[in-house]
Order: structure tokens, then C-alpha cells, then sequence
């Protein structure tokens, strides 16, 4: 294993920090406070929308920059600080190609605006996810600047793999990653949380080879790559598992806390 001294640790939401029911245990809570109490960088970069990370820096108490929409977004102290839209030509290309495709969910996430064509299944769920509805806007008729778009398919279908596969095919204009395997995330063609966790280090004087990251889908691939010390969720795909150094459990056992806090000697290891 890499050995430190490192200067903090970036985590990723969903199924890394945050348990199955979208809490945060108790002994990540305890973590996050005792790194960032001694003055140790703690962030947070996700797919998730701004407001929704936004609301989840803020629980934990963080005073630390975070990126959303895959590094799309960056923020710092409630205000933006970098941001990243999708070229227009593409997002033109995607609404055409699968705006009207009813097997497929289309989200446009614009700064802290997520607008969708409708309220259906899909959508319903990744509201109860992050914790708020979008604007409905039929045929996106508005056709904002658009920092990310989020297809979701049918969770099983195989359609987030071939769709993703078609998207990649645009070119260097854009970027494709999975968070899940029915999620395609699409965004500027040199966005990925590699990048974000860069800028965020850099904002402290640092080297994303200072931190330790953490995360457990395709998209955080970039960011383990680039980081000192990465991290994997056991329930991670095999090309992130390949990246990481370090294999930790699933994100309801308290595994990943107690491997960070060990790295960071915050926390002594549990008797038996």
C-alpha cells in the first residue's frame, strides 16, 4: 500500500460515503469532522446535482471546495467557482437522439437547475435520491447551457452499455461514464472527476498525489488514477477495482471510515 503523509481524502457519494439508504453512518460523520478539525482537506466530488452535494457538505460541515455533475461544477463557500457546459452541437445531438425515446429518462442539469421532459418512473426515483424534484419542462423547449446530461435507462436492460457506447463515438467533445450501470453521465469532452480533484488540490497548494480517494463506480475511475492513494468499494466494477490500491467493504459496514481513519491514524483499529 502507498504510504502518506497525505493532506486529505475525496470521497464519492453514492455507494462509497453514503450507506444504501442515502445516510451517513455515524463513523463517517465522526471521520469527516476529526480530518477536517485537523485541518486536513475533505471533500466531496459526485455526479450528483450541486444542490444536492451542496446539502450533504453542509450536514457534514465542510468548509472545503466539492464538485458536482461529475466535475462539471465546482464550488466553494456556496458560489461557483469553475464551471464546465457541454458543447451546444452535442447537446443538440443527444435531445435529437434520444429526446423522444420513451425506454430512455433525459436530464439536463444546468448550474444548480435540473430540468427534465417529464416526472416519470425513473425520474421519481432519482428525486428521492438527492433529495428534490426538477423543473418539468416538455421538450426542453428552453434548451439551457447544459453542464451535464443524465440519461437513465432500466436498471437489467443492457441499454446503459450500448447507449453509452453510441455516445463515446461523438468524440473528443464530450466525456461517457457509468455511476451505474443504467446511468450515462455526458459531459465536456475533458470533464471527469481526474480533473476536479486536481482543481480542488490545487486550491490548497496541493497535488491530487497528496490525497486519498475513495469511490466505487466507472466514473471515479479519473479521479482514483490521479489520486495518491485510491480507494474501491468491494461492489465496484472490475476496471475500478483495477485502479485501486485498496479494497474496502460495502458502504453500510463502516469498512471505508475505518480504512481512511487507519491511513490517517483518526482511528485505531477495532479489537476482536
Amino acid at each position: 500500500m502507498t504510504s502518506g503523509p497525505f493532506r486529505g481524502v475525496a470521497f464519492d457519494l453514492d455507494g462509497t460515503l453514503l450507506r444504501s439508504d442515502h445516510s451517513i453512518s455515524q463513523e463517517m460523520r465522526s471521520l469527516c469532522a476529526t480530518l477536517a478539525g485537523q485541518g486536513l482537506l475533505v471533500t466531496l466530488i459526485s455526479s450528483r446535482p450541486p444542490r444536492s452535494v451542496e446539502q450533504i457538505v453542509r450536514d457534514l460541515g465542510l468548509e472545503s471546495p466539492w464538485a458536482a455533475l461529475n466535475g462539471a461544477i465546482l464550488c466553494a463557500s456556496g458560489a461557483v467557482i469553475d464551471r464546465s457546459p457541454l458543447p451546444a452541437e452535442a447537446v443538440d445531438h443527444i435531445l435529437a437522439r434520444h429526446g423522444r425515446d420513451a425506454r430512455v429518462s433525459v436530464s439536463l442539469y444546468a448550474g444548480f437547475d435540473w430540468i427534465v421532459r417529464a416526472m416519470d418512473r425513473r425520474v421519481g426515483i432519482e428525486a428521492e435520491i438527492v433529495g428534490f424534484s426538477p423543473t418539468v419542462e416538455a421538450g426542453f423547449a428552453g434548451r439551457p447551457v447544459a453542464d451535464k446530461i443524465l440519461l437513465i435507462t432500466d436498471a437489467g436492460s443492457g441499454d446503459g452499455a450500448r447507449i453509452a457506447e453510441e455516445l463515446a463515438a461523438l468524440g473528443d467533445g464530450v466525456a461517457v461514464a457509468r455511476s451505474k450501470e443504467n446511468y450515462i453521465e455526458i459531459t465536456r469532452g475533458d470533464v471527469d472527476k481526474g480533473r476536479a480533484l486536481g482543481f480542488i488540490a490545487g486550491s490548497r497548494g496541493l497535488s491530487a498525489r497528496d490525497l486519498v480517494a475513495a469511490g466505487d463506480g466507472e466514473n471515479d475511475a479519473p479521479m482514483l488514477a490521479r489520486c495518491g492513494l485510491p480507494i474501491a468499494m468491494r461492489h465496484s466494477p472490475p476496471s475500478l477495482k483495477a485502479v485501486a490500491e485498496l479494497i474496502v467493504g460495502s458502504n453500510d459496514d463502516d469498512s471505508l471510515p475505518r480504512a481512511v481513519g487507519r491511513v490517517f491514524g483518526a482511528m485505531r483499529p477495532q479489537r476482536r
